[in-house]
């Protein structure tokens, strides 16, 4: 059957109960992607809260990783290293239908609410591990965060500055790739269940992440067997114009016959040394320097009218006020914001793919522990067991968690 109302996207996953035991970016993201969806998602942090929370320069208490990607899930605060603790995880996973967790390889297990652990009590669950090495082996036990794995996967090497040194990629790429990966195999998890019934647990981690989005460069180092790398096209790169920057890249003849006009340079198009894109790289610096030479003369604002008309690749260079204010961002919709207490509008960008302007609204991300009484209670807790919760400390005040409205889980 087809859909064409605006919301069949957004509301794909309705129904679907998340528990998000992750912190950080990868795991909440990838919960946080399933909300979007319109799963219901329940995030289970300590009681100081998820580290992330903490990343940065947070503002009314809630970083920007942390209003990233934890929008419109609901907040426990519990202390897993407690037993009381530990059970109410329990009791929460065994409702649900997909739990995420970023613990360190065999600490879920040790805490009592590992996979197999969850799987006895709910065998239909879609389990997701997300790690820095995965499960086994000699890295399982280290430390891993997004600028880790990109030094240890070659990704700063190909990304080395003018000086030599290699860079990291920016913003957090292997944290948000992992995130969408996971997210993606949890899709492929529920329709297999929707097929036989049965849950499975999912390995995600940040090393097989950042290989995977290397696999045309790594392909790349291969076939050049030792010898020096190249750009795979000519010009390419970001040139100075009199008053700003801009991105040019010639993927074919006929692109790079386009750039020849708008730059006043005829002479390339019948220059045997540039006719097919792989002549040019042997001489594309002499290429790049001629572009770079005819650009600084300009504006920007020149330049883009000018590729424009001309139909050049080209991208003006904007920093995030710009892109925000830019008239196809606006004409997309693409930058739309939420309502955060203590912060006013905060902006963010939807799922792609999903039609702007659904969901987003209304969808703030909570406090610590914000929805702890009221989950709880729909677990079957009186108001003697969270009032002896909070005594014990497994959970935090009851005063600084007052919710006690939500629907039944």
């Amino acid at each position: 059957m087809a859909y064409d109302h605006p919301d069949a996207l957004h509301q794909a996953y309705e129904g679907l109960r998340v528990l998000d035991l992750s912190q950080g970016i990868a795991g909440p993201y990838c919960a946080l992607i399933l909300g979007q969806m319109g799963a219901d998602v329940i995030k289970v942090e300590p009681p100081q809260g998820d580290w992330g929370r903490t990343m940065g320069l947070p503002k009314q208490g809630f970083s920007a990783i942390a209003l990233a990607f934890n929008r419109g899930k609901r907040s426990v605060a519990l202390d897993a290293r407690l037993a009381a603790g530990r059970d109410a995880i329990l009791q929460l996973g065994e409702r649900a239908d997909v739990v995420v967790q970023s613990f360190r390889p065999g600490v879920a297990d040790r805490l009592g609410f590992g996979y197999h652990a969850l799987r006895v009590r709910n065998p239909r669950v879609i389990y997701v591990s997300i790690s820095g090495f995965g499960q086994s082996g000699p890295y399982a036990d280290r430390p891993g965060t997004d600028s880790v794995v990109q030094a240890l996967t070659g990704m700063m090497t190909s990304n080395r500055g003018t000086d030599g040194m290699p860079q990291r990629v920016k913003p957090f790429i292997g944290d948000l790739s992992c995130g969408i990966y996971a997210a993606n195999a949890v899709g492929a998890a529920l329709y297999a269940r929707a097929r036989r019934g049965a849950g499975t647990q999912i390995d995600v981690n940040l090393l097989g992440t950042m290989a995977a989005l290397q696999n045309s460069s790594l392909i790349d180092h291969a076939l050049r067997a030792g010898a020096p790398e190249t750009a795979v096209t000519y010009p390419q790169g970001v040139f100075r114009t009199s008053d700003g920057h801009i991105l040019v890249f010639a993927m074919n003849n006929a692109m790079f016959g386009a750039l020849c006009d708008a730059i006043g340079r005829s002479d390339w198009r019948q220059d045997p040394r540039m006719q097919t894109p792989q002549a040019r790289i042997a001489v594309g610096e002499e290429i790049n320097a001629g572009v770079a030479e005819a650009l600084q003369q300009r504006s920007t604002t020149y330049w883009t009218d000018c590729f424009r008309q001309h139909d050049v690749l080209y991208g003006e260079v904007k920093d995030y006020a710009q892109f925000i204010d830019d008239e196809q961002v606006r004409h997309l919709g693409l930058i739309q914001s939420f309502q955060q207490p203590g912060l006013g509008a905060v902006p963010f960008a939807d799922l792609p793919g999903i039609p702007p302007g659904v969901r987003g609204a209304g969808q703030a991300v909570p406090v610590i522990g914000e929805h702890t009484v009221a989950v709880l209670r729909t677990l079957g807790y009186t108001d003697a067991d969270l009032a002896q919760l909070a005594s014990d400390k497994v959970i935090p005040p009851l005063q600084t968690v007052t919710g006690d409205t939500i629907e039944r889980i």
